[in-house]
């Protein structure tokens, strides 16, 4: 199987488990622009939390091409290539799953590596993130932070970096990465869905309210 294929069937299983963790928690329909975002923000959380590692979502590709938030071609390719499969079904108020892509859903709970495993615990702790805060508040810190406008006033196509040093966007949460350490006693015993969850908490009391 050559890469372009194996990546989207990679992410035809991530956005599988999107709709199907939406069900679990009361999203009936997620819309396209939802799931750029949600994958996105995973991407971007995981380098905030994972900063010497290599980012497990490295497979997806975003540029900033279009007010709605950043994009990925290969989200696109996997919603027409679910929805030809009839695992999904797309409408004008959302995507959600079908009788077979709610089998499709159980077939890959019970078949997960430990790789996937681990991949589908941190897209379920993103989506419980949203769920808390709110997909648009949670946005102020995406759609729009420095680097995303500047891609949207230069008109670029160029993909957005999720190097530490150089994604805007992680700037500005390490920005406040600092005073929300020190306002909580020790970070080194917590888990990364604890630390994720305070330091929202921390962001959405203290500076944005």
């Amino acid at each position: 199987m050559d890469k372009e294929t194996q990546e989207l069937y990679q992410v035809n299983d991530d956005i599988v488990f999107i709709l199907n963790t939406g069900l679990k928690i009361g999203w009936k329909e997620i819309k396209r622009q939802s799931i750029n975002r949600i994958i996105y923000l995973s991407k971007v959380l995981y380098s905030f939390v994972n900063q010497s590692e290599l980012n497990m979502m490295g497979y997806y590709h975003f540029t900033a091409k279009n007010m709605p938030g950043p994009m990925s071609s290969i989200i696109n390719n996997s919603l027409v290539d679910l929805e030809s499969r009839e695992f999904i079904i797309n409408s004008n108020s959302g995507i959600k799953l079908n009788i077979f892509g709610e089998q499709l859903a159980n077939i890959l709970d019970a078949s997960l590596n430990p790789i996937k495993q681990n991949k589908q615990k941190w897209l379920k702790i993103i989506m419980l993130l949203l769920g808390k805060y709110g997909e648009n508040k949670v946005f102020s810190f995406t759609i729009n932070d420095p680097l995303y406008i500047e891609k949207i006033e230069s008109n670029s196509s160029k993909e957005i970096t999720f190097e530490v040093n150089e994604n805007k966007t992680l700037k500005v949460l390490n920005n406040f990465k600092n005073a929300f350490e020190e306002s909580i006693e020790d970070t080194s015993s917590i888990s990364k869905e604890e630390y994720l969850e305070l330091y929202f908490d921390y962001i959405f009391s203290q500076i944005i309210k």
